[in-house]
């Protein structure tokens, strides 16, 4: 048996009888003596923070999931299994019997990693310093340092070195006021997100946030006002987008990243599984 890792896959027979597995080539393996119980994880250095959870995926499944699919392990006439399983990164695995339906596990493990400051860090300056105008053959944009946009009736947001500024210009009053200031700090927050410094949380804040003063909401809040924006800027908001780098898409209502399940913050999250990949690769018996 090789040392497990991103990219392992392996396949085991399962004993329903016997509750044990045993290695498709019959030949003796960490894993499987680990799985059946006949040594420890800290008794051979082969063995890893990966096993733990394979052993921990496999477990679910016999115990848990095929409580719910009643069509797994259910041959009348078998006693035995494959049971395939597939590292696809540090956070996320695959289980399969018989080469049937596959079954996607996600470990939130990684958030050990994570300094709880850190997700209420404050943002930094806004990284995105180029323009680029809407392209269709991607659907993408960028939003920059510099960029100006005009929303009509003597109002205008510009994209400064650190916030967006809602500037007016012409006739004023309190509730268009409001309704600007509630986008400069939505547009400042969709900037920050796709830079991956803050979370989609926090344009949910926003959306919390632009009340006027008598506590009425500002058109249903400031992410109707920002997928507005984009749209006025070409983006076709109903499938997914590029912005400042990064795939994002409208899921029930709320601007998301293409394939985000954690709701944390890229740099955040990326640095934390980089972390806890390097964690589970160390060997069992070093976990003290």
């Amino acid at each position: 048996m090789g040392i497990s890792g991103i990219g392992s896959r392996n396949t085991y027979i399962y004993n329903t009888q016997t509750g044990k597995l045993s290695s498709k080539d019959g030949q003796q393996d960490a894993f499987v003596d680990y799985f059946n119980g006949d040594i420890s994880g800290d008794e051979d250095d082969t063995l890893n923070g990966f096993d733990r959870a394979r052993k921990a995926d496999i477990n679910n499944l016999i115990e848990v999931w095929a409580q719910v699919d009643k069509s797994l392990f259910n041959d009348p006439d078998k006693v035995e299994y494959e049971i395939t399983t597939e590292t696809v990164d540090a956070v996320t695995s695959t289980v399969q019997v018989d080469g049937g339906k596959i079954f996607t596990c996600y470990s939130g493990g990684f958030f050990t990693c994570i300094d709880p400051s850190e997700l209420f860090q404050k943002a930094g300056s806004f990284q995105t310093c180029e323009h680029k105008d809407y392209d269709p053959s991607d659907n993408s944009v960028n939003i920059a340092v510099g960029d100006v946009f005009d929303l009509g009736n003597g109002y205008r947001l510009r994209v400064g070195r650190d916030q967006v500024y809602g500037e007016g210009h012409g006739y004023r009053n309190g509730e268009n006021d409001e309704k600007m200031q509630a986008l400069a700090w939505g547009l400042g927050a969709l900037i920050h997100f796709a830079e991956g410094q803050w979370s989609a949380a926090m344009l949910e804040f926003g959306d919390r946030a632009a009340s006027t003063s008598d506590g009425s909401d500002l058109m249903g809040g400031t992410t109707p006002m920002l997928l507005e924006l984009l749209r006025q800027l070409g983006v076709d908001t109903d499938r997914e987008f590029i912005l400042n780098g990064t795939k994002c898409e409208v899921r029930n209502g709320k601007i998301r990243e293409v394939g985000d399940r954690w709701g944390v913050a890229r740099n955040v999250r990326d640095e934390a599984i980089r972390k806890y990949e390097e964690e589970m690769s160390r060997p069992l018996s070093s976990w003290k």
